[in-house]
């Protein structure tokens, strides 16, 4: 399942009820002490109860709002389709109008004098009297309600509480009345919930996303549980996958037999001396737990133990036990996604591992179907972050407010977290043009295809032109937002061109800044490219000349070529590894280093008619065309 909002109300600082919307990533800005902590710990509450990292207590409640009850309230989509109950009968949450007004599961948590009060599913649910208490009824009690309201015993399963009331519900259909409301599931002292619904909830506690909040103010000790549980773990696995077990519980037998027999001469002899005393005393022999006989920590080659490091190198150890145990739990469970929450990753990283880190988690929220919900004061990181992703924290007469996706909002993010433009211009009178590309593998691309085909050249030579600046604008980005608006202020012509990653994972990222863009008027002008990137614009043939690689695939506008080129380079090497066999981190270094080559170098040999053969003369003459116009 996937976490779509929160809501909080009666807790810290969050006086009125609170909703917050959630994306793959979200990340929270702003100052001090408004709030960001408070969002990341209400989810460790909600998830994680008592075993949160800061357990809920009653200084928690808001003493201002004069209410005892602290309310979490989460909203999902892709819940699991079907549920099974009892191992045999199958249900649905939509089959048991167990979802809200929009379709989706919505969990509700009431908390008082710091322990769970009651759990309750926010559903659309039949108010009829006949309906609205069928998930409560045992199987008896729900063939007595069938029976009484005439449904045919043809038309259900008697075995089965689920057949049954979808009957009922199915005898009904015209005249039910669907009414928002809490559906009690569970109750601190009531005993009274009764029927399936106490079941669908176990079922559900299975499938909810798998919680880990990594702290930024902790002391990243050897003994913290992130680095202690993984360990703990392992050597839990070791002892019963190597079978060690058996011969350790023969060590221990035989020890307790012999300490037995010492103690209990021991006790006979002090029977001659006090026979009183003697009395009282029994052997009580303690097991050992062969899990924590066993320690185990991590050296560096010059033998200088974790806890004894530096606090970044700590930190950045810690935080990939943090990964790890998230994994190792996300297998012992059905949930097929984890919540990865992070308060300020960039504490004692330097900012190559901040940019590692913040790179691996967008992978893994893009790749694994995992969220990711960050708070950071770091220019750095904030930088790294899509837009749509970055959500403001400020305090409005004392009362939190949200705020996000406005150019104004964006503005002041930059502003708080100190995210300057990339762009320096020396002499901006001289300057007409911007062309704005997404990095400057692109900017190579083109001037070398710019400078090899005359057609493009006698328009505009992009490489000799004084009035034309050439930007990597850093991707679908804050940073990239940042430029752009710094570009707006110097009142140049711009001319942007990014990738349609037609045929990707993510194809399109850049559409909705192209339709943003193009709106502005005369002198500024978006395209997205008609093949998947500039790499598609080469022809097959120059592909196969300098690599060697034939690459076969029904559609070249949508392939991945550096990709294709790499599998075929790893294959030709004679390695023993396949191309599934490589690390993310270790594909991305290969890809980087083709596409350098094709842009940097080989887009100089692209020739008119190679480009006609793939059907893009005609759209990149356009590029030139238009760039031509606007450089004056």
């Amino acid at each position: 399942m996937k976490l779509k909002s929160l809501t909080i109300e009666n807790f810290r600082c969050f006086k009125k009820r609170t909703q917050i919307d959630f994306d793959s990533v979200t990340v929270f800005v702003g100052q001090n002490d408004v709030g960001k902590s408070a969002i990341l710990e209400s989810l460790d509450i909600f998830f994680n109860e008592k075993e949160a990292i800061v357990p809920l207590d009653a200084d928690d409640v808001t003493v201002e709002s004069g209410k005892k009850e602290v309310v979490f309230i989460a909203e999902f989509d892709e819940y699991p389709e079907e549920l099974i109950i009892d191992t045999v009968a199958k249900t649905s949450l939509k089959s048991e109008f167990l979802l809200n007004k929009i379709g989706r599961l919505q969990i509700q948590k009431n908390f008082a004098s710091g322990k769970l009060k009651e759990v309750s599913l926010v559903a659309n649910h039949p108010s009829n009297k006949e309906l609205k208490d069928l998930l409560s009824l045992k199987i008896e009690d729900l063939k007595a309600r069938a029976k009484e309201l005439g449904v045919d015993e043809k038309q259900y399963d008697a075995r089965t509480a689920g057949s049954i009331r979808s009957a009922i519900r199915e005898l009904l259909e015209t005249k039910i009345k669907l009414v928002e409301q809490a559906i009690k599931i569970f109750g601190e002292k009531d005993t009274a919930i009764t029927g399936e619904v106490k079941e669908i909830w176990k079922q559900l506690q299975d499938y909810l996303p798998l919680y880990q909040l990594f702290q930024s103010d902790r002391k990243n000790e050897e003994k913290d549980d992130e680095i202690q549980d993984p360990m703990k773990f392992a050597i839990k696995r070791a002892l019963d996958e190597l079978g060690m077990r058996e011969k350790l519980d023969v060590i221990q037998d035989e020890i307790q037999k012999g300490v037995t027999e010492t103690a209990d001469k021991t006790i006979d002899k002090l029977k001659e001396m006090n026979p009183e005393i003697a009395k009282q005393l029994t052997p009580d022999f303690s097991k050992p737990s062969w899990e924590k006989a066993f320690q185990f920590t991590l050296k560096s080659d010059d033998q200088i133990p974790l806890d004894k490091r530096g606090s970044g190198v700590r930190r950045l150890i810690l935080l990939n036990f943090f990964r790890a145990e998230a994994e190792r739990k996300r297998g012992e469970r059905k949930t097929p996604n984890v919540i990865y929450a992070l308060e300020e990753p960039e504490t004692s990283l330097h900012p190559d591992h901040q940019r590692k880190l913040i790179e691996a988690f967008l992978q893994l929220a893009a790749a694994n179907n995992d969220q990711v919900i960050l708070t950071t004061h770091s220019p750095g990181i904030a930088k790294l972050i899509p837009p749509d992703s970055l959500i403001l924290l400020r305090k409005v007469k004392n009362i939190v407010e949200l705020y996000r996706g406005s150019d104004d909002i964006l503005r002041e993010i930059a502003e708080v977290l100190g995210v300057l433009p990339d762009i320096q211009i020396d002499n901006v009178p001289g300057v007409r043009l911007a062309i704005c590309v997404e990095g400057k593998n692109d900017i190579h691309f083109l001037e070398n295809i710019n400078e090899g085909i005359p057609d493009f050249n006698s328009l505009v030579n992009l490489k000799s032109n004084p009035h034309i600046i050439k930007i990597p604008m850093g991707g679908s980005t804050l940073q990239y937002w940042i430029n752009n608006d710094y570009l707006g202020k110097l009142k140049l012509n711009q001319f942007h061109i990014y990738d349609s990653d037609k045929g990707s994972d993510s194809p399109h990222k850049y559409t909705k800044y192209v339709i943003v863009i193009n709106a502005k008027g005369k002198g500024v002008v978006a395209y997205e490219t008609q093949k998947r990137e500039f790499e598609n614009y080469f022809h097959q043939d120059l592909i196969k000349t300098k690599f060697g690689c034939d690459i076969k695939c029904d559609d070249w506008d949508c392939v991945d070529i550096p990709e294709e080129i790499a599998k075929y380079n790893l294959a030709a090497s004679g390695s023993t590894k396949n191309w599934e066999d490589l690390k993310d981190e270790d594909k991305k270094e290969r890809k980087r280093k083709i596409k350098n080559q094709l842009n940097e170098t080989h887009s100089k040999e692209i020739t008119k008619d190679m480009l006609v053969k793939l059907k893009a003369y005609e759209e990149v003459i356009e590029w030139f065309k238009k760039i031509a116009e606007l450089a004056g």
